[in-house]
């Protein structure tokens, strides 16, 4: 499995913790959903994201695009 296929499958798993959080009534689920989201717009913006690092470590590959 490539490890941007692992970060999305991470990411969506959050977001679903989050939502799930939020709506049985625990407010900081918020900060899950805002976590992804802030860290999604920083990837965008400058190319960085630590868990792209981490995964390709993890992986052994060298880039985020190799199958």
């Amino acid at each position: 499995m490539s490890p941007m296929r692992i970060q999305r499958i991470m990411m969506s798993i959050i977001l679903v913790l989050g939502l799930v959080l939020m709506n049985s009534g625990h407010e900081w689920g918020e900060y899950l959903i805002w976590f992804v989201a802030v860290m999604a717009f920083i990837a965008g913006v400058t190319g960085f994201c630590p868990s792209d690092v981490i995964l390709m470590k993890l992986t052994g590959k060298q880039s985020m695009c190799e199958k």
